[in-house]
């Protein structure tokens, strides 16, 4: 049986994108380290800290596929191939 796990995150003021409702700083993490983890995509892979990639490595082993908001899928540009999204499944 498929087993639910529901996370959440947002900022305390409730906004997570920046006046030019840009979100890089959420993502950039994926992208700082010296540690490569690879996706069920081969054309991409995060570049993060031990910490970080340890983190990764099991989420990604226990997710199967992500459920997004509106919003957070279109910044994400969820539905392209080559994208930071790329390392799961979104809907």
């Amino acid at each position: 049986m498929t087993k639910v796990v529901a996370f959440m995150s947002m900022s305390l003021d409730g906004y997570v994108a920046d006046l030019e409702d840009g979100v890089d700083e959420v993502f950039d993490w994926y992208f700082a380290g010296d540690v490569d983890v690879p996706t069920f995509n081969p054309g991409f892979t995060f570049h993060v800290s031990e910490a970080s990639a340890e983190h990764l490595r099991a989420l990604m082993g226990e997710v199967g596929a992500m459920l997004t908001g509106r919003r957070t899928s279109d910044r994400a540009d969820a539905w392209a191939a080559s994208t930071r999204s790329a390392c799961l499944r979104m809907w």
